[in-house]
């Protein structure tokens, strides 16, 4: 688990515990996984060691939260199955999801069929290794799907940081080749299969290695 004494959790002050929601018009899911020693940043683990890694995975989500606020109702979808530990580590100002599925799609699918069977209206997925991304941002994805159907935040290794969507659309996440660099272009060509509308936010890197934990390092410490 994250140490809480060293890094400062996120501040819940002047917020509600979150309630259940139901009908929300616009809701943005980040998807985590439990702070566990070896279980994150495997990449990042090769050179600083699991604990570090930890750590560093821990600072990365807590400037994601501190940046993004809460204008909207912030949901982490998490695995493994351990809502109490996810409280310990962030507060109750957020609604807490079990991911669930056998790989990445079949996870995003699930948290989106939750999600917008609450009536979600607009949907925004994160991960939680990119702090580039700030509440402009997310507010011009939402923005995005005003005109179109499937807002893309495109990552410089071929991946993506945010997907955004207004209905459920289980077929962008089945037959994507997940952890590698096409997983842009292969969800983009399913949008085009599907016939919906996509639109492109400006690139950011996400932080998988040595190189782009020093380069977030510095970003984070310059911004507080």
């Amino acid at each position: 688990m994250c140490s809480w004494d060293s890094w400062p959790a996120t501040s819940t002050e002047n917020c509600e515990k979150a309630p259940l929601f139901k009908g929300l018009v616009k809701v943005v899911a980040i998807m985590l996984r439990t702070p566990v020693a070896g279980a994150v940043k495997s990449r990042l683990a090769i050179s600083l060691g699991a604990e570090a890694a930890l750590m560093s995975y821990c600072q990365l989500v807590e400037f994601l939260l501190r940046r993004l606020g809460r204008p909207w109702p912030i949901h982490i979808h998490h695995t493994p199955d351990k809502p109490v530990e996810m409280e310990n580590w962030l507060g109750d100002a957020y609604s807490y999801f079990p991911q669930v599925g056998a790989n990445l799609g079949e996870r995003l699918i699930h948290a989106m069929e939750t999600e917008f069977s609450r009536g979600v209206k607009k949907l925004i997925f994160l991960g939680g290794d990119c702090p580039y991304v700030d509440r402009a941002r997310v507010e011009d994805a939402f923005g995005e799907l005003e005109d179109c159907d499937v807002v893309l935040g495109p990552a410089t290794d071929g991946g993506y940081y945010l997907i955004g969507l207004k209905q459920n659309r289980p077929g962008l996440f089945r037959g994507i080749p997940w952890g590698s660099g096409e997983v842009l272009s292969s969800t983009l060509e399913k949008c085009v299969e599907l016939g919906l509308r996509s639109s492109l936010l400006a690139e950011e890197s996400d932080v998988d290695d040595l190189a782009g934990w020093k380069v977030a390092r510095e970003y984070m410490a310059d911004r507080g």
